[in-house]
């Protein structure tokens, strides 16, 4: 941009500053719907208007300590993770333990591979139809309504697995979970996102993840402790879910509806009322204008739709917003590439095949380090930003399934060279742990607020056809070829991590506004960092008068 233009914008920006000035100065006492009735007719009129808040300039530790009730209902909702975690990891490895093989096995030393692939694809399937029903259910109810709705699924499924004893039942029972786990999966995040302030809202994405390691280490635990104690009982196991299931939905009554949501309907009164909740006593602070602000960016994504005829359900997979899915869903994609299902859904078995004499302990190991992992990430994501922390993830995940194929030519099943496929099988699962979060922001960051719940259910339901696929093939991969089957995942992980240092952007504390405004101008997608949007200029203009 020129001088010459710097200066018409900035001078544009005090101008309806300004004006926005003296109309709250003569209508003082005016309606906060009044007031954002105000802001949606100015962007109706071309008129420039707020779209970012003051308060995101802030820094990170001072938002720690501003915005710490957001950051409790961010990190409340994302206690239900531990469910979805738990009965993840649950129904993952308990194929592995002795009394469920003699049960669903009939007498036989083994489950047929069949079955197992079975299991792990009918629950892949049933988190593909959880993502992609569970937008309309949030889109229509709100996001509380959603939480509520897949609260009851999940307990279906343990009920089913509870009086399972017979495969198909078992199946029954894993796409009931699935389509639980996957609704779960694709209303969090978005949840959470709309909650959380710009500069901490990956931290607090991560929270969900690390709630999700947590379950699974805990399964694991529990599975480990179990298989010592009382080998042949698994039922008791199952029980432990209803537990989890009981304490989210006590929490949950508890949690406030999205302001963004409630903006969305009109629904002003309702999301101003979350506002003040949340943020009454904030010097600063001006609900009234913030509430204009999430108007106002609504309404502005719902223009240029209308201007690119970019409207309707599938709207989401066309032109721009159908690049948007993309770029956000990849990540999570490229988790499947890069092996996910060998560390998430097969964990037990691939290291029982491989001759580890107690295959819970390597899960309990793999648990441990996720977990780790995700406090790391936590750490960081919001310092070094998304797209570092993809490319490092993957590019590590990749190294230790490239370890894992080396050993794999060898005997692996001599001490020395069973220690290398563990550690190679922890790098793997630690490095891949380490972005699963940061691919949660982008599925939730990407798409515009009025797509966020269906582009983030569908992405992960996009992403869960790879894992349906892969979790009925690597069953029998792995009984074929073993390690060796880690070949296939290099393969397919390096080339995507390749195209991932491509096309995927920074949004690390862009709002909404400027996410959507980078899409729009054609912003190079390696070129957001740094790069000063519109609105933030016309933010700096503001804060200058």
């Amino acid at each position: 941009m020129s001088a010459a233009n710097d200066l018409t914008v900035e001078g544009k920006a005090q101008v309806a500053h300004a004006e926005d000035v003296n109309q709250l100065q003569q209508h003082y006492t005016t309606d906060h719907v009044d007031i954002v009735e105000e802001k949606i007719n100015a962007v109706h009129a071309g008129q420039r208007v707020q779209l970012k808040s003051s308060l995101d300039k802030m820094s990170l530790s001072q938002s720690l300590s501003t915005f710490w009730r957001s950051i409790l209902v961010c990190g409340f909702a994302g206690f239900a993770a531990v469910t979805d975690g738990y009965q993840n990891q649950m129904a993952a490895s308990i194929i592995a333990n002795k009394g469920f093989i003699k049960e669903f096995a009939k007498g036989a030393s083994a489950l047929d591979p069949p079955w197992v692939s079975s299991f792990g694809g009918i629950f892949s399937a049933g988190q593909v139809i959880g993502q992609f029903t569970i937008p309309f259910v949030s889109d229509f109810i709100g996001r509380k309504g959603a939480m509520y709705v897949f609260m009851v699924i999940l307990t279906v499924s343990v009920i089913v697995e509870s009086v399972a004893n017979v495969w198909y039942v078992w199946t029954i029972a894993k796409l009931i979970g699935g389509i639980g786990i996957g609704a779960v999966q694709a209303t969090l995040p978005v949840y959470i996102n709309e909650h959380a302030p710009s500069q901490i809202r990956g931290f607090l994405i991560v929270a969900y993840s690390l709630w999700f390691s947590l379950g699974g280490l805990l399964a694991s635990i529990a599975l480990n402790v179990r298989s010592k104690s009382n080998p042949l009982d698994y039922k008791s196991l199952i029980y432990t879910q209803f537990g989890m299931i009981g304490l989210s939905i006590l929490i949950f009554v508890f949690l406030p509806e999205s302001p963004w949501w409630l903006a969305s309907k009109g629904k002003f009164d309702k999301a101003r009322a979350v506002l003040e909740k949340k943020f009454s006593g904030i010097p600063d602070y001006d609900i009234d204008g913030e509430l204009a602000i999430i108007a106002a960016t609504i309404e502005k994504q719902r223009e240029w739709d209308r201007e690119a005829a970019a409207e309707g359900t599938l709207a989401i997979f066309k032109g721009l917003n159908g690049k948007r899915f993309l770029i956000g869903s990849w990540p999570k994609v490229l988790q499947q590439f890069i092996g996910l299902s060998i560390f998430s859904s097969y964990s037990a078995y691939f290291f029982s095949l491989a001759g580890n004499k107690n295959p819970f302990n390597v899960t309990v190991i793999l648990g441990c380090v996720s977990l780790l992992s995700v406090i790391l990430d936590a750490t960081l994501v919001d310092k070094i930003g998304r797209r570092r922390m993809t490319l490092i993830g993957f590019s590590g995940a990749a190294a230790g399934m490239l370890l894992i194929s080396i050993v794999g030519c060898f005997d692996y099943a001599n001490a020395k060279l069973g220690a290398v496929l563990v550690f190679g099988g922890v790098t793997a699962n630690f490095f891949n742990t380490f972005q699963s979060s940061t691919s949660y922001a982008y599925l939730s960051e990407m798409p515009e607020q009025r797509f966020r719940a269906k582009a983030t259910g569908w992405g992960l339901a996009y992403c869960n056809l790879y894992a349906i696929m892969f979790n009925f093939t690597v069953p029998l991969m792995l009984k074929k070829w073993v390690v060796k089957t880690a070949f296939l995942f290099i393969g397919l992980g390096i080339p995507g991590t390749i195209l991932a240092f491509f096309i995927m952007p920074e949004s690390m504390g862009r709002s909404p506004a400027e996410i959507h405004e980078m899409f729009v101008d054609r912003v190079p997608l390696r070129k957001w960092k740094g790069y000063k949007t519109h609105v933030e200029d016309d933010l700096d203009a503001r804060l200058e008068i």
